[in-house]
């Protein structure tokens, strides 16, 4: 049942007004929005003339992790705190169900800076790479502390959550559009390259390539309606009792496994509304089950998978066939991880090299030929968001924003206008 929005919004004052008492922000939700969040602090603390430390759970100096904390000297602009602690590992929705202002909501975990944290002495890199040396600190896995958030940012909107429990009026378009991809493992990319060179598999891939070649020309493509066969709950249709096959015939690899996400994970939301049709409705409605969690036939299984950090996982593994669906700020280019993104329906959503080589994993969205694109919206319980969000909003600018976003309306013209069931157009 949903509550009002102005005692949702009643409760949303009174828990700003606690926290930022204390001079620190929370935030949960999507993971995909993160470093995002961490230029954009960095960018208002720079601004107020401070300096600003990220503490992290690990010594990487190319991500941040699920928990982080960003510190600055000064106060951010627009806001009386300094200090933005930020729990993603429960995926978008957490943004509202660990969020103070949510009646039913839950603590979380929060990374608590320490004296005892060690700097990283290197610079940040590939998407990191807006990082100092000695900016970051490694704190351990340790999260002190447990409370609620300020809300955050999903990579959908709530009532594609659930349209019982949340109120469209609760969510604001963020900002920023957030590129999404079809990742596989090594043994299904180098099988459908090999096919796809062939004139029975189309000639999508130029003869040249050499095998395991990540460029644009040698990517090889999975179309839409293979995803969504491969997603739904029919579990009689041909991709599941084909197996590999349905995919490369003649194939030797039985078995196909979609590693995917729970439902309260925005990238989960998103594959079911670009495949399934998730927000059609009505006498003419056309949407799809997606498959449910654990299903393992002769020839196809799902996997269930936390984060996204598990579904790198579940598709570095070489074993059988593997597909998932990713956010393309995600780039397995340069570093150990051996997934791949292909194309969908033949149009490349990644430029197949490294961070560190210029990729921006966003330049056919921008251009309108990819549409895997959705906004983000930031959780503002009846229209107010925390001080914090609102500091947020054009705190990045064009062209600065990690790999796999970009700000919508300014670095594009098309987009969905706030609304994931829109199509992606000239807006």
């Amino acid at each position: 049942m949903k509550l009002s929005k102005i005692v949702i919004a009643a409760v949303a004052v009174c828990g700003a007004t606690q926290v930022m008492a204390a001079g620190v922000t929370r935030l949960t939700g999507s993971s995909a929005s993160s470093i995002n969040v961490v230029r954009g602090l960095t960018n208002l603390c720079a601004s107020a003339s401070g300096t600003a430390t990220v503490f992290k759970t690990t010594t990487s100096t190319s991500s941040l992790g699920n928990q982080f904390t960003v510190q600055c000297t000064a106060d951010f602009p627009g806001t009386t705190v300094n200090e933005a602690r930020v729990n993603v590992a429960g995926g978008s929705e957490s943004a509202v169900t660990n969020a103070a202002a949510f009646p039913t909501s839950t603590n979380t975990g929060f990374l608590v800076p320490t004296g005892a944290c060690a700097t990283i002495a290197t610079a940040g890199t590939e998407a990191l790479s807006f990082l100092a040396a000695g900016q970051m600190k490694s704190c351990g896995t340790t999260l002190a502390e447990s409370a609620k958030s300020d809300g955050g940012y999903l990579d959908v909107e709530g009532p594609v959550f659930s349209s019982t429990k949340y109120d469209a009026a609760d969510f604001t378009p963020a900002g920023f559009s957030q590129v999404f991809g079809i990742a596989v493992n090594s043994t299904l990319y180098n099988a459908l390259q090999t096919y796809q060179k062939t004139a029975a598999g189309g000639a999508i891939v130029a003869s040249t390539c050499a095998a395991g070649d990540t460029t644009p020309a040698c990517q090889p493509s999975l179309s839409r309606a293979q995803v969504a066969s491969l997603i739904n709950a029919d579990n009689f249709n041909a991709a599941k009792t084909t197996g590999g096959a349905f995919l490369v015939p003649g194939s030797a690899v039985s078995k196909i496994s979609y590693c995917m996400r729970p439902q309260s994970s925005g990238t989960q939301q998103s594959a079911q509304l670009y495949f399934l049709g998730a927000a059609l409705n009505g006498t003419l409605g056309g949407a799809d089950l997606v498959v449910a969690p654990g299903v393992s036939l002769a020839k196809y299984s799902s996997i269930l998978n936390n984060g996204s950090s598990d579904v790198k996982s579940c598709l570095n593994s070489a074993t059988d066939f593997r597909m998932g669906a990713l956010s393309l700020e995600s780039n397995p280019i340069g570093g150990t991880d051996t997934y791949r993104f292909v194309k969908l329906n033949e149009v490349p959503g990644t430029e197949g090299v490294s961070f560190a080589a210029g990729a921006s994993q966003t330049t056919t969205a921008i251009a309108g030929r990819y549409d895997y694109v959705y906004e983000l919206s930031a959780y503002c319980p009846g229209g107010l968001c925390s001080d914090i969000l609102t500091a947020l909003n054009g705190a990045v600018t064009a062209g600065t924003s990690s790999p796999g976003i970009f700000l919508t309306g300014v670095e594009s013209k098309f987009g969905r206008a706030g609304n994931s069931a829109s199509p992606y157009a000239s807006r």
